[in-house]
């Protein structure tokens, strides 16, 4: 029917592993060294938490004779941005959404709109990246600092050492917060 030629794949997950050991110590189900719950690499954390192995994340795009084979790109997107991507792709109107099409980046043209910042929450924990700066607050409200650009694996909790980015970043996490609502 042609449809591998006319059809866009994307492959991707909605967390980082499942590495800690409140989930590994009993694997039911799954086969001892399950790649499942694997090993978030360099990053710290995994599924649950709002460090980097948290929710960063692969994402493998198909899409014969629109992008090419091999290609790798660095853009930096969240799952909100998948919506307005689609729509734009498909000429639909997207509803309000805080995500921004990535559809430049996947057709290799050169004008790509990012985020200001990214906001991130679950729980107690949030986290802002504004650049390659990230803030982090734990679920006792203590944060930390991490220069991303140097320090993937956010080892050095620069929160003394620069206070005033770590200030502007967490005024961005308290204007992000929205509470809770149902629906």
């Amino acid at each position: 029917m042609g449809l591998t030629q006319n059809t866009i794949v994307i492959y991707t997950s909605d967390n980082g592993p499942w590495n800690q050991d409140k989930y590994t110590k009993n694997k039911k189900g799954h086969p001892k060294n399950s790649i499942f719950w694997g090993d978030p690499g360099p990053l710290r954390n995994g599924k649950g938490s709002c460090y980097e192995g948290g929710y960063r994340l692969p994402c493998i795009i198909k899409w014969p004779g629109k992008i090419k084979p091999g290609s790798v790109s660095d853009h930096l997107f969240y799952h909100p941005d998948v919506m307005p991507t689609l729509a734009d792709l498909t000429s639909a109107k997207c509803p309000k959404t805080d995500g921004i099409s990535f559809l430049p980046t996947l057709l290799s043209k050169a004008k790509q709109s990012n985020h200001a910042h990214m906001y991130w929450e679950l729980g107690q924990q949030r986290a802002v990246r504004k650049d390659n700066w990230k803030a982090y607050r734990d679920k006792k409200g203590n944060w930390e600092l991490y220069d991303l650009s140097s320090d993937i694996e956010e080892k050095i909790d620069l929160a003394h050492k620069k206070e005033k980015i770590l200030k502007d970043l967490i005024a961005l996490a308290k204007s992000s917060h929205q509470p809770a609502r149902l629906g």
